[in-house]
């Protein structure tokens, strides 16, 4: 495998953010000794993504390796894939249609990932930048939309279920293949077209862990975030928060192996009982949640809603979690 970085940027009608996003790109400052690539993923895009993204791209008479591969399978989880099968390069970077990597991004994710075997991959601060002035809620549900601070300290190894969003994750492509060997599987797809789902990203810094690997976050990495008035309005983000329930579903496996639970007492019945006591505790507050409902205080009822609607998912699905913990537990001791 080559020494540099494949940055990976995969595009669903990406026509009018793809050229700005390139063009941070092309002005990556590397040594001389890193090789870059730049790998466009065109999943399923029904505009001129590609086309642009070529025109574009030429225009930089950039140096660094080019090239787009189409993913005919929607989705984010699988256009990533698609990207780390085409590169070249040990470093993976994945780069959003509208994340703006900061002049020395590569670089500084290279050095981190070269020098810490143990750290399988590494994000860094997101910063939002609005294409109209964002609502003052922006501030307390940040992280529903990939922005803000990943860690608390200028260099911090993550415990517990701390992981790092996909916008600017940077990877070690020998780790995502050693857990592809050992058999684990993805069981979230993260966003799909339109779709707002998601979670891939999440269950990837999971796996990893449960691996053995560490997951890191470092200041010295900063990205921009493009945010279209779109996705900034109270409708958006409702319906983020209330397709959460598969993918919570999905963590609360593995968490239990994340903090080294004993697998064998999560049975059928806990869950159950679990899922029932969650919700009976909800029920205490629902008169304060319709107050703040009728406030429109979102910082309250939507995390309300969210647990309210995950918790009754649990119930009714008990036996899906059973079996994705039991899968996890397979390919973690090779049963």
């Amino acid at each position: 495998m080559s020494i540099g970085v494949s940055v990976i940027v995969c595009c669903y009608n990406s026509e009018s953010r793809i050229p700005t996003t390139l063009e941070y790109l092309a002005n990556q400052q590397l040594d001389a000794d890193t090789n870059l690539e730049i790998i466009i993923v065109n999943n399923n895009s029904t505009d001129k993504t590609a086309e642009i993204a070529v025109k574009t791209w030429a225009s930089f008479s950039s140096s660094f390796l080019f090239q787009i591969v189409n993913q005919p399978i929607p989705g984010l989880s699988a256009a990533r894939e698609k990207g780390i099968e085409a590169a070249t390069f040990d470093i993976l970077i994945f780069c959003d249609d509208d994340n703006w990597l900061s002049p020395d991004y590569v670089i500084k994710a290279y050095e981190i990932l070269k020098s810490n075997t143990k750290i399988a991959a590494v994000g860094g601060i997101n910063l939002g930048v609005f294409e109209t002035p964002p609502p003052k809620w922006i501030t307390i549900f940040e992280a529903s939309y990939a922005l803000g601070n990943q860690g608390s300290m200028d260099f911090e190894v993550l415990q517990g279920n701390k992981y790092i969003v996909g916008a600017g994750m940077a990877l070690n492509k020998l780790a995502y293949i050693d857990i592809k060997q050992r058999g684990f599987n993805f069981f979230l797809t993260d966003r799909i077209g339109n779709k707002i789902v998601g979670g891939g990203d999440v269950e990837l810094c999971y796996i990893l862990k449960i691996a053995g690997y560490q997951i890191a976050f470092s200041s010295e990495l900063t990205l921009e975030h493009y945010m279209p008035t779109s996705r900034m309005t109270e409708s958006y983000l409702t319906k983020m928060w209330h397709n959460y329930s598969y993918s919570w579903l999905v963590f609360e496996a593995y968490k239990i192996f994340l903090f080294k639970k004993d697998f064998k007492s999560y049975t059928y019945f806990f869950w159950k009982v679990e899922s029932f006591k969650r919700l009976f505790s909800k029920s205490k507050g629902l008169l304060f949640y319709l107050r703040c409902k009728r406030k429109g205080n979102l910082s309250y009822c939507l995390p309300y809603e969210a647990e309210l609607l995950f918790n009754t998912y649990l119930f009714f699905n008990t036996k899906r979690l059973l079996k994705i913990t039991q899968n996890i537990h397979q390919k973690l001791y090779n049963e």
